[in-house]
């Protein structure tokens, strides 16, 4: 993810109630899963280090790994809010974000605001699913999505109201189910002028994958592979 995704997803809320709203781009939340799942990385904006370094801290490790900022030498607090983070790895190919194994999961929604507010029409993106092509079946809360052009879940308001780290914060949770395909990445956002368009820049993601798909030779696999060691 670039430093774009995170200027969106954390930096902005906090201004939400400052700017015009003409001004506005639309927030974005970070999404993450519920189950066992590791963090793909941009290498050009963070790093690992393990026990030995003088960064190291025993409380962040991940599969015997801490993730820190280039920018900062500190700990993305972000990521680590999902409950099963179990390691790292670079991407390669630009696409970073919490990746995982499994078809039938809780989809958490977090927005972090430095004052209360709410992120209205907040909305659910299914995207990039693998193979290219491929259309699956996807419900949300037990009710399917119907395909058009893409998936798109309209989840609602999301108050944000409870005192966090430096703010405040609260989640919407979605039980996910999909099938037929390899896999598909998940997004959301504050579509505040209702047009459906994200007008901010792009946000944390949740990549998920079936296990029991068979996919060409790629990373993918490893992704795979990690997940049947545990």
């Amino acid at each position: 993810m670039n430093r774009l995704w995170k200027v969106c997803g954390i930096v902005c809320l906090g201004l939400l109630l400052a700017a015009p709203a003409s001004l506005l781009a639309d927030p974005c939340l970070v999404v993450y899963p519920t189950c066992q799942c590791i963090y793909r990385y941009d290498p050009m904006e963070y790093y690992t280090v393990g026990p030995g370094h003088e960064l190291y801290d025993p409380e962040y490790d991940r599969g015997g790994l801490v993730l820190l900022e280039i920018d900062t030498d500190e700990i993305d607090h972000t990521i680590y809010q999902a409950p099963l983070l179990m390691g790292f790895e670079v991407s390669t190919d630009g696409n970073e974000g919490f990746i995982f194994v499994g078809t039938d999961f809780d989809l958490v929604l977090r927005g972090w605001s430095n004052t209360p507010t709410t992120f209205v029409n907040v909305l659910l993106v299914f995207d990039r699913i693998l193979p290219d092509g491929c259309i699956p079946t996807v419900t949300v809360d037990g009710m399917p999505l119907v395909y058009d052009n893409g998936y798109v879940y309209a989840a609602g308001d999301l108050v944000i109201s409870t005192p966090a780290h430096n703010g405040y914060s609260d989640t919407i949770v979605a039980w996910i189910t999909w099938a037929g395909c390899y896999g598909v990445r998940m997004w959301a956002f504050s579509d505040e002028n209702y047009n459906g368009v994200l007008d901010g820049g792009e946000c944390f993601t949740a990549f998920s994958h079936d296990a029991t798909i068979p996919t060409e030779s790629s990373s993918w696999g490893a992704i795979k592979a990690l997940f049947e060691t545990r």
